[in-house]
């Protein structure tokens, strides 16, 4: 039977069997109900028809979008097929036929041409994994193991286990890099506790794959994970398989190694690193082969050395034999600040804060005033709390104390490179922590039970403040505050009746309390510059619309809130006496359907670590953005348009990195430029393309034939001079 994974908008998931048919909607009496954001009443429906799950939009305001596309009618969906209705993605696993293609429209029912043997996809797209199809369809006895994927095995079978703890499955990937989790019973690899080994990653299913262990032998098989695992490239199923010395399992896009025992982590700086072992290392033969050249170097070498202790005689003999020179101070500074910034770097996993001030403050013990360390050891000293700070933060999240996560929140910093991610966490935090606090706010003012009703209005209104302007929380110059009776004159009142009511609960507990001020936060406060720059868009907006719902729309727009913008345009759409604003509001929502659609694509594929893929939707965003901002569309920049340029250039980046760290510096750069093009605050693009420009220097030094001329444009940075001299090289060369 198919079932549907339906991922809500806080990261969790639940499933549904698909038994004939599946209504979904926001209203009661549905099969599937979605109350949050751009879901319609009766949104759509779900059905198998001939073995083939369809999937059809039942007219709802905001559409139904199957892998990025609005449909039309009813469409077939493969297992894997990406469905999103409003701010629920929807995929299906097994049960259902896969289509051959991308996704078919309307087919037949049980039409063979819509069949497909390809194997199952999950919530990313992972090349390794589409890549392999299983063979092993053969049905096995009960108890029996399934067949290993072929590996390519060491010369005189398996090496050797290394003194240490026992088996362990060993990170190879990501902040998993170096952990090694010891092998004792049975362990459950998933994105979420229970978990004995938590991966923490989209492409991680809760429950993904089990490893265990029976007498000597250690087996692992796959739990039915949505993107699957792979033993050594190859799909593992759900049947155990014993694992050998060096095999490289994959669980989603996360990689760790199986070793017979523990061997301890190295970081840079620290010692040669042991070559891996297993299906990617090198071949035994080939080692051994290396192996004998080298003893035969050494060798040669000790053979020249006699000769030459032999020539040069007791004098040289008695030099050699005194204390080593003293290591240069400043080379020992800097081997001390090498270190420092190895441990707090994030490339090989997560920083070790402690180890890198550790080794600063060595430095700084030996020159007190150099620049360098001074400026580590407070970023070091920043980032250190920050990371405590968050960590603690998701620890007071699962355990549901949402005030004290958002508390520890508001500690980092801006300049703390976990900022961004605080930041989407208190927002999430923020969204159930208000909405509680926000009700027991109303309930005890409504009754006027004041005592009760300021602490806890307190703690709704300090984050509700946070997208509030200016002009809505204060008087203008030159009035007055008046909360109760008619106003006169030079008076002013909040529009908002609830903070109206919780300022009048201040004055009753406190006739002499101070005037309520929204305390400022930057970790809640709306992206796009703060409260000045809102009130500079909604002065935009209420030039350019006469009509408060368009007004209010399009302010929802740009901080964000697509869902709730295109539900307001379609309440002034159903008022028949407004006829005359139908056409504007319906290519409003027409534009903003078309941003938010393409920006949910576009970070889509930035998920799937493809920002190549993320170009073409995201640049016809910014396009229509463009359109809908008008002349504010460059200096304020709506939450579309500030997050496609961070993320990309975030995404660019690290996956340009991972093909420049396997020797393709090519398509690094050809990645990397992608990025920059996007966005050209981000440093550590800016310190890549530099790179890139001088590569192509090198490479344009060197051209001796047209075929020649590639490499240096795959390099070259647009505006560093490289194109002009490429266009001389070419008229020189007489290139077509």
């Amino acid at each position: 039977m198919a079932t549907l994974v339906v991922r809500h908008p806080d990261g969790t998931e639940h499933e549904h069997e698909i038994a004939g048919e599946l209504k979904i909607g926001r209203q009661q009496g549905n099969d599937l109900v979605l109350t949050e954001g751009g879901v319609s009443r009766q949104h759509a429906r779900i059905y198998v028809e001939g073995g083939t799950v369809y999937v059809e939009d039942g007219g709802s305001q905001n559409g139904t979008f199957v892998d990025g596309e609005r449909i039309e009618g009813p469409t077939a969906l493969m297992p894997g097929s990406q469905v999103l209705l409003g701010d629920y993605e929807l995929k299906l696993k097994g049960g259902g036929r896969s289509t051959s293609g991308r996704r078919a429209k309307t087919p037949p029912p049980g039409d063979p041409a819509t069949l497909s043997d390809a194997p199952v996809k999950g919530t990313r797209a992972m090349p390794s994994i589409r890549a392999k199809a299983t063979q092993n369809g053969a049905a096995k006895p009960e108890g029996a193991l399934a067949k290993r994927p072929s590996r390519p095995q060491p010369a005189g079978g398996a090496a050797a286990a290394a003194a240490g703890s026992g088996p362990v499955l060993k990170g190879m990937t990501g902040p998993w890099a170096g952990k090694s989790y010891p092998i004792q019973g049975t362990l459950l690899v998933g994105r979420a506790p229970p978990a004995a080994v938590v991966l923490d990653d989209d492409s991680v299913s809760r429950k993904h794959a089990e490893v265990k262990r029976e007498g000597s032998a250690i087996l692992a098989r796959d739990l039915g994970s949505a993107n699957g695992t792979l033993l050594n490239g190859e799909i593992l199923g759900e049947e155990f398989v014993e694992l050998q010395a060096g095999d490289v399992l994959q669980f989603g896009v996360v990689e760790m190694t199986f070793e017979p025992s523990d061997t301890p982590a190295r970081r840079p700086g620290t010692g040669a690193v042991p070559p891996r072992r297993g299906s990617r290392g090198e071949p035994a033969a080939d080692s051994k082969r290396k192996l004998l050249v080298v003893a035969g170097g050494v060798v040669a070498l000790l053979a020249v050395a006699a000769v030459v202790k032999s020539s040069v005689g007791p004098a040289q003999n008695a030099q050699k034999s005194g204390p080593a020179a003293p290591l240069d101070p400043a080379q020992q500074v800097q081997e001390l600040l090498s270190e420092c910034r190895s441990y707090a770097s994030n490339e090989l996993g997560a920083p070790d804060w402690g180890r890198a001030e550790a080794a600063c403050e060595q430095a700084l013990d030996q020159d007190p005033i150099n620049v360098e360390a001074n400026t580590l050891v407070r970023r070091i000293k920043l980032e250190k709390e920050a990371f405590d700070n968050f960590e603690a933060a998701k620890k007071a999240i699962e355990l549901n104390r949402e005030k004290q996560a958002l508390e520890l929140l508001r500690k980092i910093p801006k300049e703390s490179e976990y900022f961004r991610r605080a930041r989407s966490k208190a927002r999430e935090t923020a969204e159930q922590f208000v909405e509680r606090a926000k009700d027991d706010c109303k309930r005890y003012l409504n009754n006027s039970q004041w005592g009760a009703a300021v602490p806890r209005c307190q703690e709704y209104m300090e984050v509700w403040c946070q997208k509030q302007s200016k002009e809505d929380l204060e008087p203008p110059i030159g009035q007055t505050l008046r909360l109760e009776g008619g106003l006169r004159k030079n008076e002013w009142r909040p529009k908002d009746a609830m903070f109206v009511k919780f300022l009048v609960a201040r004055t009753r507990l406190d006739r002499g309390a101070a005037p309520w001020t929204c305390p400022v936060s930057d970790i809640l406060q709306v992206e796009g510059g703060g409260v000045d720059q809102a009130s500079e868009v909604k002065a935009m907006f209420n030039k350019r619309y006469t009509h408060k719902l368009i007004q209010a729309a399009m302010f929802d727009y740009w901080t964000g809130r697509g869902s709730e913008s295109m539900a307001t345009l379609q309440k002034l759409r159903a008022k028949v006496d407004q006829a005359e604003f139908h056409s504007l509001a319906d290519e409003l929502i027409r534009d903003v359907s078309n941003v938010d659609q393409l920006f949910k694509t576009g970070e889509s594929s930035l998920t799937n670590e493809d920002p190549e893929r993320a170009v073409a939707p995201f640049r016809e965003a910014l396009a229509t953005d463009k359109r809908i901002m008008a002349e504010l569309a460059e200096s304020h920049l709506s939450f579309y348009r500030k997050n496609i340029f961070q993320d990309m250039a975030v995404a660019s980046y690290l996956r340009g990195k991972h093909f420049a760290d396997r020797e393709d510096r090519r398509r690094g750069c050809r990645i990397w430029k992608l990025g920059f093009e996007f966005y050209k605050g981000n440093t550590d693009l800016n310190r890549v393309v530099a790179f890139c420009s001088t590569q192509a220097q090198n490479a344009l030094n060197n051209v001796g034939s047209c075929s020649d001329i590639q490499a240096v444009e795959d390099y070259a940075v647009p505006g560093d001079g490289i194109a002009e001299q490429v266009t001389a090289k070419k008229a020189e060369l007489k290139c077509r």
